[in-house]
């Protein structure tokens, strides 16, 4: 099992036992955070009536209740909510008929009070309760609903709490909106589509009465502004508990669209860049703690702790009349982050900039992120600060369709850091132009071959290069006591035949090196995923030297690649210092190159949940100059398009430290089921879905510059999905095998001159190879008509099963599978 896999193992049962009580996990430690606990905090009005209550990743502090009681109210206060797997709200592909769901709820998940991407908007001191529940009969579907009660409303006033599900509706789109609705006693709820800015317009909704019965509720409406707004469910009974389920809202095609139109397709892709500016904070005001739209985000046990004000004297403004003062006293077990939440729309590049000042020699960080699993970045940077104002911009891809926030994180306790002048700013461009128009690399092409000794069979995909992890041949195996090598015999036998096995069938081999013995490991007693101690740094770097020089003296000429840690950004795996990180990786680079000079080290591989900040402060503390390569772990599901994204979003964190002309390695990597769309336990992938993931997927990868791609892996037995590529005689190919083989022999050896895509639907990949000139192209709906430029002068089709038909009046017929059309 690979680590990311068991990463989402991990989480749930840390996310068991927190919800239990059973004990207190800290940001580092999960892949998923707990939510907010908003009941114990009190909230105030704003001027148009109506405060928006934030749910993130622990309790939003408003900055109406001083610090210090803010730590007393909330220090008993469990984080309750947590979620191991993504928000099953994530936006569905475009259906045949055109229609997307963009919300779609079903309030499954190990929450305890608001299901993923819900929260509580409540002012005027209403309150109110929130529950997962799951006694038969309240649920109308799966094993849970969501339930919803206001026990306290001022009387005579405004004051109210709704059941809120934010989402960036879009302007002039209309939406259909369904949901299911129950109470305990008669009540009247309704159900509201609005706008969330003053006037706080309402785009559609419907008021039901209530009884102990389902009732569904339907009604459509056109929204008509720029701004964010939110599904709202509103309980008109003081007392009733009202339980909601399955909800969904679906946009709706304008009138005389239809998917029988053929898209006519462009010769080419656009080049333009455009930038323009969606948000701004100034920092100025009548604040005492937090500006406008800024919170404080803390959360651990020991809880941070922090303060904030406004700041007015001279030289600590950078612009106007104040800016932020913010300081993070104590991390506890978790941290103290500014934030400032915004509906940042899915797909969409967003710029981002603050500039920042410290009274001492500090450390900040900016992000952009998704505050809903798995808590990605889109952007993120750390810069050392001092007594004078500087400028920190970020640049990244949003992945999610739930709300986000830009984070300034102190990195310094004590240090005070004022901050000034936020903007944000949305970038459009072609974001699927060719990163590069070279010839293809070899090590594009790589698998990972696990059960050496099970068969000695050599797959038949067309790879060029083999990882080597999980094969019993890291650190702690060869090395098993100071100084104790053992060739002939046990694992060092094994590495010898794994080398020999890729060497002899002409491949080159990527080795991951690291997973401590527990003699020499600095913490023998850490709970390492591959053994007590595994995941820490040596405690004495001599013999980190003394392993990596055998393994390179030894197989110097026949190992190539050198990856220097498997995700260490995940705790299972590494739990030691950034610092040692950086001192491993200049050691190694040392003795790498001492023993052969043409050998290349790889940075660490990491995910892209927590990868991203793991990465920006590994560069940050020097560790780029160091490494030859930059290794990721981009997986992948039914939709391997987001891996444009992520891979952008790598790309940014590269170029923020000047890293940006270095080559970016997916180390590791494959189809995984969507757990939010399926039972990944019985669901069985169409023979479409298998033949065209794994090639759209290599070929997003392509695009975006990838020059390593390392499948994991080739004998996997488990999934009936996309992701097994060969049977259980280790010889027959699967037909995922067999399309991947294929989409293979499209790519080695050519160039990617022109690639672009098409109404977020069709993707075009123009490709050369000598004298052939052809283009690879999809959609990510089943039967898309497209017509074919003339300029391309095609008239064939091949699919990925080889099959080959001519191209009837210019018009093709695309779907999730890609083809081929030639000359």
């Amino acid at each position: 099992m690979n680590s990311s896999v068991y990463r989402w193992a991990v989480s749930l049962s840390v996310v068991l036992l927190a919800a239990c009580g059973g004990g207190s996990v800290s940001e580092d430690e999960m892949s998923a955070e707990p939510t907010v606990v908003e009941d114990s905090v009190a909230s105030t009005a704003e001027a148009a009536g109506d405060l928006q209550a934030v749910e993130t990743d622990a309790p939003v502090v408003e900055d109406t209740v001083p610090p210090q009681l803010q730590v007393e109210a909330l220090a008993t206060e469990r984080a309750m909510s947590v979620t191991s797997a993504a928000a099953p709200e994530e936006a569905m592909s475009v259906s045949a008929a055109d229609t997307a769901h963009v919300v779609r709820a079903d309030f499954e998940g190990s929450y305890s009070r608001t299901a993923p991407g819900w929260t509580v908007s409540a002012w005027g001191g209403t309150q109110y309760e929130t529950a997962r529940e799951t006694r038969p009969t309240f649920f109308r579907s799966g094993a849970s609903s969501q339930r919803f009660k206001v026990t306290q409303r001022a009387a005579g006033t405004s004051a109210d709490a709704q059941l809120v599900r934010p989402y960036p509706f879009s302007y002039g789109q209309t939406y259909h909106v369904t949901a299911y609705l129950r109470a305990d006693i008669a009540a009247s709820v309704e159900i509201m589509l609005r706008r969330d800015a003053a006037p706080f317009n309402v785009a559609g909704s419907k008021t039901v009465a209530l009884t102990s019965g389902w009732t569904k509720v339907e009604f459509e409406g056109t929204y008509r502004w720029n701004e964010p707004g939110s599904l709202r469910v509103i309980s008109k009974r003081l007392g009733a508990n009202v339980y909601i389920d399955d909800v969904t809202v679906t946009a709706i095609p304008s009138s005389g669209t239809s998917d029988a139109t053929a898209i006519v397709l462009p010769a080419k892709g656009a080049a333009s860049t455009t930038v323009t500016p969606v948000a701004t904070s100034d920092f100025e005001g009548s604040y005492a703690l937090t500006a406008p739209g800024w919170k404080v985000n803390f959360w651990g046990f020991p809880i941070a702790t922090y303060d904030s004000s406004r700041e007015t004297r001279a030289g600590f403004v950078y612009a106007g009349g104040s800016s932020q003062r913010f300081r993070m006293l104590s991390k506890g077990s978790g941290d103290a982050q500014l934030v400032y939440p915004y509906a940042f729309k899915k797909g969409r590049t967003y710029r981002t900039s603050v500039y920042v000042r410290s009274d001492r020699s500090a450390s900040v960080e900016l992000m952009v992120r998704r505050d809903a699993h798995p808590w990605d970045a889109a952007g993120a940077k750390t810069v050392a600060v001092g007594s004078t104002w500087q400028k920190i911009e970020i640049q990244g891809t949003y992945l999610g369709d739930v709300l986000g926030t830009v984070r300034v994180i102190s990195k310094t306790p004590g240090a005070n850091i004022w901050v000034d002048n936020l903007s944000i700013s949305e970038v459009k461009y072609n974001e699927m132009a060719p990163y590069s128009t070279a010839t293809a690399p070899d090590t594009l092409f790589g698998v990972h071959v696990n059960k050496l000794g099970v068969h000695h069979n050599w797959p038949t995909l067309g790879q060029g290069i083999v990882r080597m992890w999980n094969t019993g041949t890291n650190w702690r195996d060869l090395e098993k006591a100071n100084n104790v090598w053992d060739w002939t015999t046990g694992n060092g036998y094994r590495m010898d035949m794994y080398v020999n096995y890729i060497t002899r069938n002409g491949g080159q081999i990527l080795y991951t090196m690291g997973q401590t013995p527990q003699w020499a490991s600095s913490n023998p007693s850490s709970n390492g995923m591959y053994g007590p101690g595994a995941n820490m740094h040596p405690a004495n770097m001599n013999d980190w030297r003394d392993y990596v020089r055998t393994i390179a003296r030894r197989y110097a000429g026949k190992i190539k690649f050198y990856e220097l840690w498997n995700e260490p950004d995940f705790s299972g795996t590494y739990q030691g210092s950034m610092e040692k990180m950086v001192e491993m990786a200049r050691i190694a680079s040392e003795e790498i190159k001492a023993a052969d000079p043409t050998a290349k080290l790889v940075s660490p591989g990491v995910g892209v949940d927590q990868g991203y900040s793991f990465m920006d402060r590994f560069f940050q503390l020097g560790g780029g100059q160091y490494v030859d390569y930059v290794g990721w772990h981009f997986y992948y599901n039914s939709d391997p398009e987001a891996l444009g994204s992520q891979i952008q979003n790598a790309r940014e964190v590269m170029r923020n430290h000047g890293l940006q002309d270095k080559q970016l390695w997916n180390t590791e990597g494959s189809y995984i089921c969507d757990r939010t769309k399926h039972n990944c336990s019985t669901w069985d992938s169409s023979y479409v879905q298998k033949r065209g993931v794994n090639a759209r997927a290599l070929m997003m990868m392509w695009g975006k510059g990838i020059r390593n791609f390392n499948y994991y892996f080739w004998e996997r037995q488990t999934e009936a999905t996309g992701s097994r590529m060969v049977e259980a005689d280790w010889k027959t190919p699967t037909t995922a095998g067999l399309a991947y083989a294929e989409a293979i022999k499209w790519i080695k050896g050519a160039r990617l001159v022109d690639s672009f895509q098409i109404n977020n639907k069709v993707y075009v990949f123009r490709v050369n190879r000598g004298s052939e000139n052809y283009v690879i192209a999809w959609s990510i709906s089943q039967n898309t008509k497209v017509v074919v430029p003339s300029e391309w002068g095609v008239s064939k089709v091949r699919t990925l099963a080889g099959q080959e038909s001519g191209i009837s009046g210019g018009m093709v017929t695309l779907g999730q599978e890609p083809v081929m059309l030639k000359q």
